[in-house]
């Protein structure tokens, strides 16, 4: 990352956050009517991280229930439970956020394998889902499926944001 962008607030960079947040509800959405939701990963979640790691001044724990909660609603699950999960994936990252910007674009994509699997295990654990052999393998391989979708992801970000507000 450039030291542009490290010096970027999140007041300067507010409306993208928004639309990105809002795109990855509309494409969580859109999984939720197809039959690839089990090997997709949230999106929402991704966007979230991403922007978690980013702005160091701000915890963004607010928008994670309030994510959670709209994907309760979008999933008709337990009111609170993609609160509950989201919440807690957040506050790891806010952990290890620093450790997290230092690697590489292909190393966080790693880490992030591990977030998604802590976001399954929670998951199963909360929603106990009812999943048959090739349902269950799906279910299981969505972390992977965020390793690949992360970079695109990251870059991507990374060149709007930069593309947007470096000048």
């Amino acid at each position: 990352m450039t030291d542009r962008f490290l010096n970027l607030e999140l007041a300067q960079a507010r409306w993208l956050v928004v639309l990105t947040l809002l795109l990855g509800l509309i494409l969580d959405t859109m999984m939720s009517l197809q039959d690839a939701q089990l090997l997709a990963p949230p999106m929402t979640l991704l966007f979230l991280m991403y922007w978690s790691a980013q702005f160091l001044k701000n915890t963004h724990l607010i928008a994670a229930f309030i994510l959670g909660l709209l994907l309760d609603a979008l999933y008709q699950t337990i009111l609170g439970t993609h609160a509950l999960i989201f919440i807690t994936i957040t506050f790891i990252m806010l952990r290890y956020r620093l450790l997290f910007r230092s690697h590489s674009v292909l190393q966080q994509a790693l880490v992030m394998v591990f977030y998604l699997f802590v976001y399954q295990f929670l998951s199963y654990l909360l929603y106990a889902p009812i999943l048959d052999q090739q349902q269950s393998i799906r279910f299981w391989l969505m972390p992977f499926t965020g390793l690949i979708i992360w970079p695109i992801l990251a870059l991507s970000l990374r060149w709007l944001t930069q593309k947007l507000y470096t000048h």
